[in-house]
């Protein structure tokens, strides 16, 4: 299982790969008013197509753009728009590097405490020797998908 994780991870590194930093602007009024309006469609046209009174556009169009419009009423309103619906997220950085920067995070925070501990028993190490030390601790814990990779902020 631990191979199809990581194929899985490559294989979605690979489809984002030309999307990272793909910015949409979307319209002030949203898409939902922009697409009907240059469609020439009314609020009742729109109504109609969906099997809604005409107040229920304006309520979809108002909530769209203050982000609570439901998944569902976006993929009912796309139809009636003829439209397609898309919706993903696209990491900021590829999630080979979000994992190995996670891991690094991880791995800091549980050798923090150690180090603390071992400097008041004047036992500390080098910064080279953490470094190295922390290094390692990631790499192990990306080898064994440790869950602890997640626990730290």
């Amino acid at each position: 299982m631990k191979n199809t994780k990581g194929l899985r991870r490559m294989q979605l590194d690979r489809f984002f790969e030309g999307l990272v930093g793909l910015k949409t602007k979307v319209p002030s009024a949203g898409w939902v008013k922009e697409i009907r309006e240059a469609l020439g469609m009314s609020m009742q046209d729109l109504a109609s197509r969906l099997g809604v009174i005409k107040q229920r556009i304006e309520r979809i169009e108002k909530d769209e753009v203050t982000g609570k419009l439901t998944l569902e009423t976006m993929h009912k309103t796309a139809e009636g728009l003829n439209c397609e619906f898309v919706y993903f997220l696209v990491p900021k950085i590829s999630l080979e590097e979000a994992l190995k920067k996670q891991a690094l995070t991880a791995a800091r925070a549980i050798t923090k405490d150690v180090e603390n501990t071992m400097k008041l028993e004047s036992q500390g190490t080098s910064t080279k020797a953490q470094k190295q030390l922390i290094e390692k601790l990631a790499q192990e814990m990306l080898s064994n998908q440790d869950r602890r990779i997640w626990k730290a902020k």
